[in-house]
This record gives structure tokens, sequence and C-alpha cells, in this order.
């Protein structure tokens, strides 16, 4: 396991890094390999005016719902969206948009094996507005891409699997939700019974970028310093050699986190049934309060 460790390309908001910034992005839109997505629940807002090059994604496109919450669909219907939007496996993809949303495109992207082909622009369309870069409302045009993926089922952890590590010394688990809902003191997602898995660490998503109150709106926001980031990660109990497993209720803000990680070298995994599932299923245990365990 990869010591946590921030690259010098990541400092940089290097094309090779997970992140870019506006800047990288006006030099390499017109690269002809890139693909750039704007990833929105609703065309309104992209229609109104968007980055040049930019492609509209509807998230819920990367999304199977129903129970307990939020998955991934199978890798073909995956596949096909993306190919759908010009994305092939030669394609640099860099993306943008709600701050709920876009993690869960990252992990479709990283789940056939794309993630390391894939960065967030880093602020969003808020920050290439303020930077005063161009917009447009014109639609590109591309050619059909072609995937053929395999699932990367390893990036994934099931009830059973953390069940099984939870006594696992180099297990972390972090749990992205509010200190209200990870205490059991809110009660506001209505989950059968309220609390956390034993044993995770609290690391409410939004500290991970400068503008928390925005993000939590859904509003893109820059994340802070590589440096803070990596504190925030050890505070959670992240070492050297630890197995950091992401959740949260539905697997929104886990993704998230699961991305932050990435950013930062790691190989973690995400636990996709999060809370919907875990405190659906009386034999697991959970734990009520501030105290991981």
């Amino acid at each position: 396991m990869p010591t946590l460790l921030v690259v010098a390309a990541l400092l940089a908001g290097s094309g090779d890094s997970l992140l870019v910034s506006p800047a990288w992005l006006e030099a390499h839109r017109t690269d002809p390999d890139l693909v750039l997505l704007e990833v929105a629940m609703s065309r309104e807002a992209y229609d109104r005016g968007h980055i040049p090059g930019a492609r509209w994604l509807n998230p819920h496109l990367l999304i199977a719902e129903g129970p307990p919450g939020v998955e991934l669909p199978p890798v073909a219907r995956i596949d096909s969206v993306l190919a759908a939007l010009g994305v092939t496996e030669r394609s640099r993809i860099v993306y943008y948009g709600d701050t709920w949303m876009s993690p869960r495109v990252f992990l479709a992207l990283d789940y056939i094996g794309l993630g390391d082909r894939t960065a967030l622009l880093d602020g969003g369309l808020q920050a290439w507005r303020e930077e005063k870069r161009p917009l447009t409302t014109e639609v590109p045009t591309w050619q059909p891409g072609q995937l053929s993926s395999q699932a990367h089922r390893e990036i994934l952890a099931d009830a059973a699997w953390v069940r099984a590590h939870l006594d696992d010394p180099s297990l972390t688990l972090i749990d992205g939700r509010s200190a209200g809902e990870y205490a059991g003191t809110d009660h506001s997602e209505g989950l059968p019974r309220f609390g956390h898995i034993p044993g995770a660490a609290n690391l409410p998503w939004e500290k991970t970028f400068t503008k928390e109150a925005a993000a939590l709106d859904g509003t893109p926001s820059p994340l802070k310093p590589a440096e803070a980031l990596r504190q925030l990660l050890a505070s959670s109990g992240v070492r050297e050699g630890s197995t950091v497993v992401t959740y949260c209720t539905v697997g929104y803000r886990a993704a998230h986190l699961y991305f932050i990680a990435r950013l930062l070298g790691l190989h973690p995994r995400l636990y996709d049934g999060s809370m919907s599932e875990w405190s659906r299923t009386p034999s697991l245990p959970m734990v009520e309060g501030a105290a991981r365990r």
C-alpha cells in the first residue's frame, strides 16, 4: 500500500493528476483526446452557459437506484453512457459539476479502469468564471467512442467484507456524514437505526473543501491544499499500510472521500451500501455517540 504522500504533479495541477486547474484546462481543452464533461442533473444550467467543448452528462445515467440506496450500474451500461459521449480508452477525461453528483462519475470511471485518465476541474465552473475564462452556449459535436471495459470490483466493499474486517487493525473506516449523523443524534435521514459502524472515524466530507457551506449546497468549491487533505486523512487514522474504506448514507459523500484518498495516492474502497444498508441489518453492530467504539 503506498504511503500517504502528495506528489509534485498534484501540487502543480498537472494533467497527470486527478485534479487540474482552470489554467491547465484552458491550455488543453482542444487536445484531440480530451473529453470535457459537465455533470448536472438538469441540462438547464448547461444550456445557459458552459465551458467551451463541454458535453453534458446526467449523472443519474451512471447510478443504479434501488434498495438499499444507490449503486454502480452494470459495466455495459457505464460503457454505453460514456461511449455515447465520445469516451474511449485513450481519452483524457476532465469533469466538473455538482459536488454531490460528480464523485459518482469518478467512481464509475475508476470502476471500469479509467480513473487514472480522469481529473476533476478544481473549483469547477465557479472557479472558471472567477478567472474570467470563456463560456459558450454552443453544443459541441463529437464522434461516439467505443469501450469494452472490465469491472474493478476491488474498489468496492460490501457489508460482509466490512463486518469481517472490523477487528483488523489495518482497516481505517471513514464516515463522511455530519457529526450528528455519526453520533446518532441527527435522525433526518430516517434510517432504521442511528449511529456509526464500530471503529469508524468521522470526517464530514465538506471539510475537504475551502468553501464548506457552498459544497454542501452542491456548489463547486476548490479543494483544500494537498497538505491539509493529507492531515484530514491522517487525523482519521490513515497510516502507511492502512486499508481505507469510506461510507456515508447512500454513497455520495463517501464517493467524494474515496476520490480524496485516490488523489493522495491511496487505493481505497467504497462501501456503497453504506448506512442505508448497514442500519437495516439488525445483526450488524452499531455505535451511538462520538466515540469510535
